[in-house]
């Protein structure tokens, strides 16, 4: 079937009605996935191509689903009684598959790009999710949390003055940054990752006691840039004030830093210099305790820990330092965050 062959069959107001009532609702992933196909396919013009990718299947399976529209309609996103479907991936890719999740524990997304590179074959992650359930796999997972929480009146106050901030720094009135530290050894945060059914099954990487690495970062998520500063030792207000200084060095415009109220961010030595700063261009704003959330370098942060650092990292701590000399340095280019709002 060839795209004009699909300009053929318009979509009426009624159909375009009743697949997005399927998309918003509660049917199975593969019917929803489906019903977005035929509508980016009939209603947007789009190439089977472009659909095919969107969808994360091979162009050959928009043609199957084009057709069982054209021939069926609604029922046609549905599994045919009596026909089946065959397989993605033969017992022998399955297994393949799970020795990669093994390899690759915390990234299912990694792992389908690896697949699709030896295989040749796309899948949906849901497919990938079905395998490793039948195999055993189950998707382990901690969170943490803030030890206190918020004030309210703080809360919403610095809520609405971090929006106002925003859309300031959308208006090109200054650049708007995140900063903080975070720490990094050869004890391992793996809070969530695929491995085998009961405690006999638990993943085991390489860990150990250690010295840390910190790294102290400016981010700025609309330009996806990161200013790093890496070193081993600890962070104190000596080390604050260097960091600010240096970053005031290269200010080429004004520039509003969020950070939050860790005592070694308030301290008497460091504040001493707040007003200096302000003259050069840099203005501090520290967001309301117990509020990480407002905070978007957090997210980078989890990035690194839990999905970017490779297991083989924590083997010592030249190889934890090489990982993360990878990441920041390539951090815009081969690794990069979608901000939903910055």
């Amino acid at each position: 079937m060839k795209f004009k062959d699909v300009a053929d069959y318009p979509l009426s107001q009624d159909q375009i009605g009743q697949l997005n009532s399927i998309i918003r609702g509660y049917d199975p992933y593969h019917v929803r996935i489906r019903a977005q196909a035929i509508l980016l396919l009939f209603a947007d013009c789009r190439s089977f191509d472009d659909v095919a990718s969107f969808c994360r299947v091979h162009v050959n399976t928009i043609y199957n689903w084009t057709k069982r529209w054209i021939d069926c309609g609604i029922d046609g996103l549905y599994y045919i009684p009596g026909r089946g479907v065959k397989p993605t991936f033969s017992s022998t890719e399955k297994d393949l598959i799970v020795e990669y999740v093994e390899d690759e524990p915390r990234s299912l997304r990694k792992v389908a790009q690896i697949v699709e590179e030896v295989t040749g074959k796309r899948a949906g992650l849901e497919t990938f999710r079905r395998i490793l359930k039948s195999r055993g796999k189950s998707w382990k997972r901690q969170r943490k949390t803030p030890k206190g929480k918020p004030e309210k009146e703080a809360y919403e106050k610095g809520k609405a003055d971090i929006e106002e901030l925003r859309k300031l720094a959308n208006d090109g009135e200054f650049t708007l940054y995140y900063f903080d530290a975070a720490g990094f050894s050869l004890v391992p945060e793996v809070p969530y990752a695929w491995q085998d059914r009961g405690r006999k099954g638990t993943i085991g990487i390489p860990t150990s006691r250690s010295k840390r690495i910190n790294v102290l970062g400016f981010l700025n998520p609309i330009a996806n840039e990161l200013r790093a500063t890496k070193l081993f030792g600890s962070v104190n207000s000596d080390v604050i004030i260097d960091v600010m200084e240096a970053f005031c060095d290269d200010l080429q415009e004004p520039a509003v830093v969020f950070l939050d109220n860790a005592p070694v961010h308030t301290s008497e030595a460091v504040a001493a210099h707040i007003d200096e700063w302000e003259r050069r261009g840099l203005t501090l704003y520290f967001i309301p305790p117990y509020s990480p959330e407002f905070n978007l370098i957090e997210i980078l942060w989890r990035k690194i820990k839990y999905e970017w650092i490779p297991n083989w990292a924590y083997a010592n701590m030249a190889s934890l330092d090489e990982a993360l000399r990878e990441i920041l340095g390539s951090f815009g280019g081969k690794y990069r965050i979608q901000f939903s709002h910055c």
